[in-house]
């Protein structure tokens, strides 16, 4: 399966399309490397917006041929039913994606609710610190840029500590920087916190 361990020393290529495992999601990584070992061969795998779901789900599916289906929350009962159905029958593994709890789905139909409730479930925790700095170094390596360590310190001490605003300072850090004709320093991530700070934009977290 296609992922990239920390330390953070060993930055992803800018081709590269696997994903980043640290405490925050190394459960997750264990459960779609033994795929196998899944009960009913389906697993549900929930989690914020922008935590990695579909990059790990698109590795699953290289990885063990299996079934995936995004955002399981807004699919019709009947098609889960029978794509849980598809997956026992030839044996395939099944993982269905949401950024909802299952409780949440408004699942109706009494079959699908006890194939669900027999399925594992895991969720993708908060980013840890490791996980921040990774994402961080990810995105501006894959554009052939870096993140001054100064930069990654201060902001580690005041941003909202969630996937989405990861990614939102990551692109207007990046911004800020072509604008600006400079990389990526504290001056440009200090700048960043401070227009989310002044709520010119909302990030969920």
């Amino acid at each position: 399966m296609s992922q990239i361990a920390l330390p953070l020393e060993q930055t992803p290529s800018p081709d590269h399309d696997g994903y980043l495992v640290t405490a925050a999601n190394a459960e997750v990584h264990r459960h779609l490397q033994h795929w196998r070992e899944w009960s009913h061969h389906t697993m549900i795998l929930t989690g914020p917006e922008a935590c990695g779901k579909t990059t790990m789900a698109a590795s699953f599916e290289t990885e063990s041929g299996g079934l995936c289906l995004d955002e399981a929350s807004d699919t019709e009962d009947t098609e889960i039913f029978h794509l849980w159905n598809r997956a026992n029958s030839e044996q395939k593994p099944l993982l269905l994606l949401s950024a909802k709890p299952v409780s949440k789905w408004g699942v109706l139909l009494p079959d699908l609710k006890s194939r669900l409730a027999a399925s594992l479930l895991v969720e993708i925790g908060p980013p840890d610190q490791a996980m921040i700095d990774g994402l961080f170094q990810k995105y501006f390596n894959s554009r052939g840029l870096t993140i001054s360590e100064d930069a990654l310190r201060y902001l580690e001490k005041r941003m909202i500590r969630s996937y989405a605003m990861v990614q939102s300072l990551a692109q207007k850090m990046d911004a800020l920087a072509i604008e600006a004709k400079k990389p990526i320093n504290l001056a440009i991530a200090k700048s960043a916190l401070e227009f989310f700070d002044a709520g010119d934009e909302k990030v969920d977290s």
